[in-house]
This record gives structure tokens, sequence and C-alpha cells, in this order.
């Protein structure tokens, strides 16, 4: 598994095409834009190549530990099914992890909340996230914005919202 897991490091990076990303790059690159995994399994993964020394973690930037130009990546390189079936074992394994004092998830009231006032949640959601993206804030914040916009009371949800991002 570890030849795999190099190859499977210097592909990620190749295919993005940095020698350093952020934890947050990684996981959503290996998952959502090469579509390799489950995020939580391209977390799996980010831990298992920094335990095993493939990979360095500093504060928020990982960067390989071994030279990824020297590793043979094949073309059209996917992980095996095998490599997936075990950082899903890895995962189970682990406990979730729990942000103690954070608040819990605000966007799943602030959708219900969107719901009650006539939104369909596919739409809000959506609309959440090009607000997000483009204003560079946090979904809980954009929902917000979208909420009061649409003339709902959203001035419940300030001060969580507030204390959820400033924990973070």
């Amino acid at each position: 598994m570890s030849n795999e897991l190099e190859t499977c490091l210097a592909a990620l990076f190749i295919n993005k095409g940095k020698d350093v990303l952020t934890a947050k790059e990684f996981t959503m690159y290996a998952s959502l834009d090469l579509r390799w995994m489950q995020v939580r399994d391209a977390n799996a993964l980010m831990n298992v190549l920094i335990e095993k020394k493939l990979m360095s973690k500093n504060g928020d930037y990982l960067r390989p530990l071994i030279n990824i130009s020297e590793v043979s990546v094949p073309v059209a390189y996917r992980p095996s099914a095998d490599l997936i079936k075990a950082l899903n074992n890895n995962t189970s394994k682990q406990p979730a992890a729990t942000k103690k004092d954070a608040a819990p998830d605000l966007l799943p009231k602030l959708i219900q909340e969107a719901l009650a006032s006539g939104m369909e949640k596919g739409a809000f959601v959506s609309e959440c996230n090009k607000i997000s993206k483009r204003m560079d804030v946090d979904m809980a914040v954009a929902a917000i914005m979208i909420l009061k916009e649409r003339g709902v009371d959203a001035t419940p949800f300030i001060e969580e919202a507030r204390s959820s991002v400033l924990s973070r």
C-alpha cells in the first residue's frame, strides 16, 4: 500500500500543479475535482500520508516529503478500490472530530427557515454557495444575507453565526 500511497500523493500534486496545498485544497481536489473518493476518505488519505511521513503539515499547509517527480504515475491514475477501502476502514475506526464549545451547525436551521418562508432547498443552498464563494464568506453568513434579502427575520441567528465563524 505504501507504493500506491506515493503514487496517489504524486498524482494529486502533479495534477494540481502545485508543490504546496492547504488541507482544504487537498481534500476538495481529491474528492470533488478528481472525483477519486468521498471527502472523509480524502481527509483519511491526508492523515495517512502525514502519518507515514510521505507528506508534512506545517500549519494548514501540506508539502510532499518525497520527490514526486521521481514517482512513476500512470496516465489517468485513480486510487485502487483497495486503497479507498483501507481509507474507509481507517475513518470508521477513528472517532469523529468534534469542536469543543463550537456552535452546532447553523446551516440546517437556516435551511429550515428558508423552507418555512417558501424557498426551495436546492435553490437556496445553490444561492448560498454562489454568495459564499463570490464574497468569500461562511455559508451561514451567506444564508443569513439571502434570508434578510428575502424579508425573513434572521436576527435570531446572527449571534450564533458570529460565534460559529469566530470559533474557527
